[in-house]
């Protein structure tokens, strides 16, 4: 198996002992693959992108499609992120995706964003899945006096050029809505997004997309994929011939499922820990108020939130090999820092800790598109830590592209189109990883 990082972090029979597994109910079953069988689309991959892409082929377009998922259905990103249904799925700021792409085609992919935090509302609504929604919107709390003065840049743009809601807080009219912290000066709230419970949606997805008639195949790998008409997926105990195949398998694709799409992004890990749950008295101490999710300023950012039973989210990025012992290391620094930023709690349980990829692309956006040498063949990748929003919007768009005409491509705007460049070859893209980790701890820390 190709992969850049430890093989554990690979390891689909290993279970993901995090916060959202312990609240999630038990989730339904589906066979896997053990039989030659066919299809029209095969989607590789059963997280967000790859269970919208079944749910709307299946339900919009009568489609006979199957998912195969190398683990349980909601193994990957999907069932281990923050639960930020958000803007953001980008790492180019407002401004610089202007100077690269144009107003026009950044205003394009802004509406995206707020079109596809409202297609996770309308998948709620429309079949029923219960996602534990918090909060309105989202706060960029500024971790330093500069960072203000990047959260006065962000509302300009937002405001005035994307004209999506934003509101600039001072530390202290921040402390009355949302908390007091150790970096804590001042809060953009961005009127876009909620907090969700990730594992309810999944299952949620899931479970509509094998009412629409898709059917899911969990715990089978793909081993190998000869391409053609048809294209042969072959797992473990079974093989599926299709048509028509959709990559959605985001930061944990390895780089030998096919050659088009080798070294195409870099995998970041993201570790997460949550405490018990706070009580009155502890919640009072760093004047908590809000139930919206947050994430502050730091390029090497932390994400944050109180969850419905008091229990707190921490997470940030770290951590360039995958390796156990490596990811021991990243919990005690994220204890730590938590007690950093939230002194108040820095003697707090720490019940669940669990990491899990962001998917990050060389021209740090999001990558959608059919190959140009074989159009049977859609993907969709690269949400740099924004995929709760992003990966059901993208998986919808997929759906179209695998059965709509030419035409479906006008739909995207530029910063979403086609193959992103490759990367150097491991293990450079990890040395390329620690130096950009390095970088951004020494100008944060500024």
């Amino acid at each position: 198996m190709s992969t850049p990082f430890h093989a554990s972090m690979y390891d689909d029979t290993a279970p993901v002992e995090s916060y959202w597994q312990a609240t999630a109910p038990s989730p339904e079953t589906y066979p896997p693959l053990t039989a030659d069988d066919s299809c029209d689309v095969a989607v590789i991959g059963g997280g967000f992108t790859g269970l919208s892409a079944a749910l709307h082929l299946a339900r919009d377009h009568g489609v006979d499609v199957r998912v195969l998922e190398a683990g349980p259905i909601g193994w990957g990103a999907s069932g281990r992120n923050g639960g930020f249904c958000c803007i953001g799925g980008s790492k180019l700021s407002a401004a610089a995706m202007i100077r690269r792409y144009g107003l026009e085609e950044t205003k394009r992919f802004y509406a995206v964003q707020v079109e596809a935090v409202g297609l996770v509302e309308e998948l709620s609504e429309t079949e029923g899945i219960e996602l534990d929604r918090q909060g309105d919107g989202e706060f960029e709390v500024a971790h330093s006096p500069s960072g203000a003065r990047d959260l006065q840049e962000m509302r300009d743009a937002y405001c005035d050029l994307l004209r999506i809601p934003a509101r600039l807080l001072d530390a202290d009219e921040f402390a009355e809505v949302g908390h007091q912290s150790a970096e804590q000066f001042g809060a953009l709230h961005i009127g876009v997004g909620f907090g969700l419970h990730p594992l309810k949606f999944v299952a949620g997805l899931a479970r509509a997309a094998a009412r629409a008639g898709a059917i899911l195949h969990p715990h089978s790998r793909v081993v190998s994929w000869q391409t053609g008409n048809p294209h042969i997926l072959r797992t473990e105990a079974g093989t599926l011939r299709a048509r028509r195949v959709i990559v959605a398998t985001n930061g944990f694709s390895r780089d030998d499922l096919h050659p088009a799409l080798r070294r195409r992004f870099i995998p970041v890990i993201s570790n997460i820990v949550t405490t018990r749950p706070l009580t009155v008295e502890e919640l009072a101490a760093q004047s908590w108020r809000t139930e919206t999710p947050l994430a502050n300023t730091r390029s090497l950012l932390f994400y944050y939130r109180m969850l419905p039973d008091n229990s707190f989210l921490f997470g940030g990025r770290g951590d360039a090999t995958g390796r156990p012992a490596d990811g021991e290391r990243m919990k005690a620094w994220l204890v730590r820092r938590l007690g950093e930023v939230f002194p108040a709690w820095r003697e707090v349980p720490i019940t669940h800790f669990w990491r899990g990829f962001v998917c990050a692309t060389a021209r740090l956006t999001p990558a959608i598109g059919r190959l140009d040498d074989d159009p049977s063949i859609t993907f969709g990748y690269g949400f740099h830590g924004n995929g709760v929003a992003m990966a059901p919007w993208t998986g919808r768009m997929l759906a179209r592209l695998a059965v709509g005409p030419a035409s479906a491509y006008r739909e995207l705007p530029a910063p979403l189109v086609g193959l992103p460049a490759r990367l150097p070859p491991d293990p450079f893209r990890r040395w390329a990883l620690r130096a950009a980790f390095a970088w951004y701890r020494l100008t944060d820390d500024r």
